[in-house]
């Protein structure tokens, strides 16, 4: 289920960044976009057990009519289960709805599976940021969907 994401559910959410990505990003951070009227957040809750556990995240910055997905991310042991499409696919709703023209983000050149999925979406390559990302130093490929 795709619900947006609240402010208690920071400890989750930061402990899913901490195992998603190298350098992750801190609670401060997501509490500050929470509060930011340019940024929508939402989560992918479980319910299959009835623990209602926070699996998944994604964030997207908007103004206007241009967007920004600006993190995606799935508990390791919730990978591989369409939860990242069931969350791009509430992006994209919800893009729809407000009007938004188009999406970009950036994604590590080495993340196959990611790439993959925005490919899926329609998501085009448009460029690279070269040694975007650190730890490891690695070039960002640009992608972009025109809705």
């Amino acid at each position: 289920m795709i619900v947006p994401l609240l402010l208690n559910h920071i400890d989750e959410v930061e402990a899913i960044e901490t195992e998603s990505f190298s350098d992750p990003w801190s609670k401060k951070t997501f509490a500050d976009l929470l509060c930011n009227p340019f940024a929508v957040c939402f989560a992918a809750i479980d319910t299959k057990d009835m623990s209602e556990e926070l699996v998944g995240y994604v964030i997207i910055y908007h103004i206007f009519s241009e967007g920004q997905i600006l993190n995606v991310a799935v508990k390791n042991t919730h990978r591989e289960q369409k939860i990242a499409t069931e969350m791009l696919s509430a992006v994209l709703e919800y893009a729809r709805n407000v009007n938004i023209e188009s999406l970009t983000l950036e994604v590590r050149q080495s993340n196959a599976p990611a790439i993959g999925l925005y490919k899926k979406f329609g998501f085009s390559k448009t460029g690279i940021r070269k040694n975007y990302y650190k730890h490891p130093t690695e070039d960002a490929i640009l992608m972009m969907l025109n809705l």
